[in-house]
Formats: C-alpha cells, structure tokens, sequence
C-alpha cells in the first residue's frame, strides 16, 4: 500500500528567521494553528486533538480555526481576521479536502506564516504537505469486501462530496473490484452528506432500491459507519460495509458488528506531525522532504489497539468548539 507523502516546499519565512540555534528558539509566545471544519465532526475532533495537543506539548500555545459549518467562505473570513488579530501566529496546517485549501493556504503564506497541508498535497510553492494516498486505501477496502463477499453481487460507494481524496478512494475500490472481481458489480457513487441523519435518509434509500442485490458497500467519508450501520438495521440488511476512521464512536460500531471494517487513517498521529514538522521547521532543523505513514483496513480485532489512541479526545477538543 503507498502511504503518507509529505511535501517541502516550505519558503515563507526566510531561511536567516529559521536558522536559529534550536536551544535559543522559545515557543512560548507563539501560536500553532489548525484549519478544519465543522467541529462537530467526530473526526475532525481528532484531527484537532493530534495537532493541538502537540503544539502544547512542543511549548506553543494552540489555536483552533473553524467552527460547526461547512461554509468555506465563512471559514475564509474568519482567516483573514485571525491573520489580522494574531501577529505572533508561528505556523498552520489545513485540513481542507476542496479546491479552497489553495485560496485559504494562500492566504496564510502572502502573510508569511508557513502552512502544512494535509490530505491532498497543497500545489503551492509557499507550502508544505501532507498528502494520503486515497486510491491506495480505497483499492485495500476492495480488496476485503471483494473476498468477503467471494466476488459476486453488488457494491455501493457513498461519499460526503465529491472532492479529491474521496473520489481517489472511491476510484480505487473500484480498481482494487475490477482487477481483482470481475463478476462483482460496483454502482456509482451517491453523496450521503456528513450530516448522519441526512445520510441515514440517502443510504435508506440507496438500499430500498438494491436491497436484493446489494452485499457490500465502501463509504469515504468518517461518518459512513455511522450512517450505515443506522440504515442497515433499519431495514434488516446484512452486508459487508467498510467505512472511515476508527474513531470512538466508529470503534463502537466495528465492535458490535455494525460494519465490516474501517480503513484507520492516521487521524491522530498525521496531525500531530505536522504539528512536529511545524516546529522543526521554526527550530530551523532539517526536515524530510518525504515522510510515510499507513491507512491500514480494520477489523474487530484491532478495537482495543486504537482505543488506546483516543483517550480523552472529547474533553480535550470540548474547550476548542
């Protein structure tokens, strides 16, 4: 499976304010800064927890910028004010998923402060990145519902939209199908929204109408599990579903049998390096043009592993929302 590539392309701050002796560089005074949205999201609580957590741990003083919406216009005017308000903000990531993390990442570095991207590689030449290869984990997920379910049938993906990272897993559960299944049907692509009750509704749906044919299905998006799972035992169906993120209430689900499996991004871990990555840079430390992690398929079997990882995640990200 390809893993995690992070870029540096890192020229925001000039290399004479970088090349401070690491021992002579003080945090304290400084903010680190996670972009992501809506806070709502159980994963993204995550996603702030790792980066934020960290920053603290490193000496910074964390900053959340966001809120409970999806409006990336909003988001775009709460970032000129932050830029406006914060003359002492150090460094950013973004976790934005849509053409507009070039506008937003734009943003951060004409003012000269660094930004991580993460997900989707950022194509700018004033920013570093963190990019998921999608395509590899959505090609595992089919992978696993294709030998569950012994290649016959019919699958369904759902995506919270129809961005980049979700269409390169959905089109890798289709390749990881087609090359490897070929009597096993895909169906196009439906959007269940990340609202759960709205995405309960469509899956409903998407079920009443193939439920006689319907084994498996692949969802993109964190809340997947969640919508589902719902929709399944609404309607009776047992199927092999593979979701999102192995959040706590995702963890739960795949416990009790609610799902198949879930591919286990690094939601956690991911975000707190680029949180380290920040700070190396800053500290004027050499940093790894390219950086790897794994977005392993889980299972049943894996829930107390991951457990472990979400501790106090809630009670954390609750001072933030």
């Amino acid at each position: 499976m390809k893993k995690v590539l992070v870029w540096l392309l890192a020229l925001a701050l000039c290399l004479s304010v970088c090349g401070a002796v690491a021992e002579e560089y003080d945090p304290s005074d400084t903010y680190l800064g996670i972009v992501c949205y809506p806070s709502s999201n159980t994963t993204i609580a995550v996603w702030m927890t790792g980066f934020l957590q960290t920053a603290e741990e490193l000496g910074y003083k964390p900053l959340y910028i966001g809120g409970d919406t999806t409006d990336a216009a909003t988001i775009e005017q709460m970032i000129d004010s932050v830029i406006a308000q914060y003359d002492n903000l150090a460094g950013v990531t973004l976790c934005i998923n849509s053409e507009t993390r070039w506008n937003m990442a734009k943003k951060f570095t004409d003012a000269g402060i660094p930004v991580v991207g993460g997900w989707v590689p950022v194509d700018l030449a004033t920013a570093e990145s963190y990019g998921i290869d999608s395509h590899a984990y959505g090609y595992a997920a089919g992978l696993a519902i294709g030998e569950a379910c012994e290649g016959k049938g019919v699958v369904a993906v759902t995506q919270s939209t129809f961005n980049d990272g979700e269409n390169g897993a959905a089109q890798g559960f289709r390749d990881g199908i087609s090359e490897n299944f070929p009597e096993l049907k895909v169906l196009d692509s439906v959007v269940e929204s990340t609202d759960v009750t709205q995405g309960v509704g469509i899956v409903t749906s998407l079920l009443q109408a193939n439920i006689g044919d319907l084994v498996g299905a692949f969802g993109t998006t964190g809340t997947s599990a969640q919508t589902w799972s719902q929709a399944a035992e609404d309607l009776g169906w047992e199927g092999y579903v593979i979701g999102m993120d192995a959040t706590s209430a995702n963890l739960d689900i795949l416990e009790e049998g609610g799902v198949y499996g879930l591919v286990a991004q690094p939601i956690y871990d991911l975000w707190a390096d680029c949180a380290r990555h920040l700070d190396a840079y800053l500290r004027g430390e050499a940093v790894e043009f390219e950086n790897w992690s794994e977005a392993p398929v889980i299972f049943a079997d894996s829930v107390a592993t991951y457990r472990e990882v979400l501790g106090g995640v809630d009670t954390y990200v609750s001072q933030f929302r």
